[in-house]
């Protein structure tokens, strides 16, 4: 080969190279600024699938239910309490009857509960609870049997007696249990109709 074709062969090999140096380089600089805004738009990094999985309307939607109940168990409790006294005793006796009802609140309800595997959409569900703890029906409460005088203190007393027996009668591990078998029966017919066909529920 002579020294043209050498020179000729030498300078488009430099030129190639001077090319390929560029194409890295812009490369490089493109890689960083798709970097730097895949960390102000949502949804683009994996790590933030909000967007993806679930849009915010549908998130509203699920919020805006609220508290969700799925069972309701309806309880009644005589209790009573006596008082000492020197020449008698006092006692008083009371019916309590109450409804206490079992469910998920989703008012709080957000994105962070929401994930995927592989092709399918992960939802954490608040942990099934008593959602009214002001669960005893008043009105209906009388007294079975009175006698001497007895304070507001008293009353109230024996009233939270009632409830906290209530809610060791109503609020067992096999109701828990059952209400969340329904929650997530329904829930998940409540996915399938906004689109998901493939949904994994848990539960705190």
């Amino acid at each position: 080969m002579d020294k043209q074709n050498k020179k000729v062969l030498f300078t488009c090999s430099g030129i190639a190279a001077i090319v390929l140096v560029f194409i890295v380089v812009f490369g490089l600089i493109g890689l960083f600024f798709i970097d730097k805004v895949a960390d102000r738009i949502p949804g683009m990094r994996s790590g933030d699938t909000s967007e993806i999985l679930m849009t915010p309307s549908q998130i509203d939607e699920i919020r805006r239910i609220g508290q969700w109940e799925f069972m309701a168990l309806n309880d009644e409790e005589l209790v009573d309490t006596i008082r000492k006294g020197f020449f008698s005793d006092d006692h008083l006796v009371r019916i309590y009857y109450g409804t206490l009802r079992l469910g998920v609140d989703l008012s709080q309800f957000n994105a962070q509960r929401l994930s995927a595997y592989d092709d399918s959409l992960v939802i954490q569900l608040p942990a099934v609870t008593l959602l009214d703890p002001h669960f005893i029906d008043e009105a209906r409460t009388h007294s079975f049997h009175e006698s001497g005088s007895w304070s507001n203190k008293d009353r109230q007393a024996l009233y939270e007696r009632a409830q906290q027996k209530m809610i060791s009668r109503c609020v067992t591990p096999e109701t828990l249990e059952a209400t969340q078998k329904l929650a997530e029966a329904h829930i998940r017919r409540l996915l399938m109709a906004m689109g998901f066909e493939k949904v994994s529920i848990r539960f705190d």
